[in-house]
């Protein structure tokens, strides 16, 4: 049995965030500011966009992008049914109803053709979910959504850095969502991000996280236009987004070392499937396996001090949004199956050894 504890993944935060923290406090500015414009205008120059917007998480994100573009009370919104329940609950947040549809089985991302065949009168936007740091199938979204005059909101939380077909997740559709909470690339314990090429849509989003106001103002004599709220991503999660944003690169190709380590270590193993990597410049946020044994292996991992995270519940299995499991086939048998490896940034080749050696000696012995 190992004594060392293999942890599956969490931040890492050094000299360079708590100097950032300190430059703040010491300009006693700790509100959105600033610091926060300087955190927004790097990410959009980084993924090649016009516009992003910090948030105060990845849900808010997509909710006030779904606000931005006019989506609310009676109106219905697309959602996958295997993703992160935050991804639905944006949908509520929003004020709008959301309807299920199931994945790909190759991808995990949603299914345009169940996608296509779900659209209704009440229809009026799509999210798709770039799974683990996997594009959806935006070859086929963007044009079904721009026939059927659709909104397309792209849940990037889990893929700032990777690509498809050449271009970065989140610069896909009406806009793009990011999260920078604890188990994301770059992290600042919270927070969220929006990217859009639409001025109207930015401008729109300005004035919702921060009360009405486009520009900001002084809190006493401002006028406030329209309705908006408060979303504001402070000076303080942008030192410590910025000092993390300068690992971007390094972390990048410590999770492309990763996967391949994975990869050849279990090459050949009976009984476990792990996802192709078959788009240049995809990072996957962690290391995915399917296993039909998945229970045998959790108990195995957990005897020798490994964690591990299975996949998520399907959405229509939840109680906000139960549904009977006819029509989620896909969503239902990957759930089961699925599980994320260890996959932290301390992460060696050693480490993947004795995690891959773990999955071998125990399918063995079914």
């Amino acid at each position: 049995m190992s004594t060392k504890t293999i942890r599956w993944f969490f931040p890492q935060f050094g000299e360079n965030e708590k100097n950032g923290v300190l430059k703040v406090l010491e300009s006693n500015y700790l509100n959105d500011g600033e610091v926060t414009r300087a955190f927004e205008e790097k990410v959009a120059a980084f993924i090649g966009c016009r516009y992003c917007v910090a948030v105060t998480s990845g849900t808010a994100a997509i909710a006030l992008s779904l606000m931005a573009l006019g989506i609310g009370p009676g109106d219905e919104v697309i959602v996958p049914d295997l993703t992160f329940i935050a991804t639905a609950n944006a949908v509520r947040l929003a004020g709008a109803s959301v309807k299920l549809v199931d994945i790909e089985p190759l991808r995990f991302t949603i299914d345009p053709a169940r996608v296509d065949e779900s659209i209704g009168p009440q229809t009026k936007a799509v999210i798709a979910v770039d799974v683990n740091g996997r594009g959806a199938n935006y070859e086929a979204l963007e044009p079904l959504c721009k026939k059927h005059k659709l909104a397309l909101i792209c849940d990037s939380a889990e893929a700032l850095g990777s690509k498809y077909k050449g271009r970065y997740l989140g610069t896909y559709g009406n806009a793009g969502c990011f999260s920078f909470s604890a188990n994301k690339t770059v992290s600042s314990g919270q927070g969220g991000m929006i990217a859009t090429n639409d001025i109207d849509v930015y401008h729109r989003l300005r004035e919702l996280k921060d009360q009405g106001r486009r520009f900001g103002g002084t809190g006493g004599d401002d006028l406030h236009p329209v309705l908006g709220f408060n979303f504001k991503y402070t000076n303080l999660q942008a030192a410590v987004a910025l000092a993390q944003l300068e690992r971007l690169s390094q972390r990048i190709s410590h999770f492309q070392d990763r996967d391949r380590w994975y990869s050849k270590a279990l090459q050949g193993c009976p009984q476990v499937t792990l996802p192709p990597l078959d788009e240049p410049g995809e990072v996957r946020q962690w290391t995915d396996l399917l296993c039909q044994n998945r229970t045998e292996l959790e108990i195995a991992f957990k005897q020798n001090q490994i964690d591990i995270r299975p996949f998520w519940f399907p959405l229509h299995t939840q109680r906000p949004y139960r549904l009977p499991d006819e029509g989620f086939a896909h969503s239902i048998h990957i759930s089961q199956e699925g599980l994320w490896l260890p996959s932290s940034f301390e992460l060696t080749e050693e480490d993947v050894g004795k995690v891959s050696k773990i999955i071998r000696e125990t399918l063995f012995l079914l």
